[in-house]
């Protein structure tokens, strides 16, 4: 499959690994935030919901080994989260921890006709988000990275991996 860099007027896509999938997010992608929070999805993740007719995600804060990002879901995916979530009681205070911290933030990102979301001012502070950012695919979504923090993530990964080559022994499936 080819894969294809593209520039418009608010940001450049440079994929790095991709690859277009019906029913998840897949790769890695780096991308230019502009003056108004504004980026282009990576085209594939695109593609993915215009296939499920979907046209707004959800993205939050999180914290993933360490370091902060953000989490974006599409609104079904979500949607499932949410309810899963509800079954549990309302009193147990790990689920009002998570309240707190991850649904708070929570927010509505429509795509726009260009292909951008605009991440609001909040969560672009929390991540650290400039300039330079960087899309991940996620088992349940995606995330969206400031690019230094995102090179940091996946060398410590790597050298965790060297280190011990059997370390994702126990994911096998």
């Amino acid at each position: 499959m080819e894969i294809k860099s593209h520039l418009n007027n608010d940001s450049l896509i440079k994929p790095i690994v991709g690859g277009i999938e019906s029913s998840s997010f897949k790769g890695t992608y780096e991308h230019l935030l502009d003056d108004k929070g504004r980026v282009s999805l990576p085209s594939s993740f695109r593609q993915v919901l215009a296939q499920k007719n979907i046209s707004s995600v959800v993205i939050t804060n999180f914290i993933t080994d360490g370091a902060r990002c953000l989490d974006g879901f599409t609104i079904s995916a979500w949607q499932d989260f949410e309810t899963k979530l509800k079954e549990k009681s309302r009193f147990d205070p790990q689920l009002r921890k998570l309240e707190n911290f991850y649904f708070a933030r929570a927010v509505e990102c429509s795509v726009d006709a260009a292909g951008r979301i605009n991440i609001p001012h909040q969560l672009r502070t929390y991540a650290g988000l400039e300039k330079e950012i960087v899309f991940t695919a996620s088992l349940h979504g995606f995330r969206i990275w400031e690019k230094r923090v995102w090179e940091f993530i996946f060398r410590e990964a790597e050298a965790a991996l060297l280190e011990d080559p059997s370390l994702y022994a126990n994911v096998d499936i």
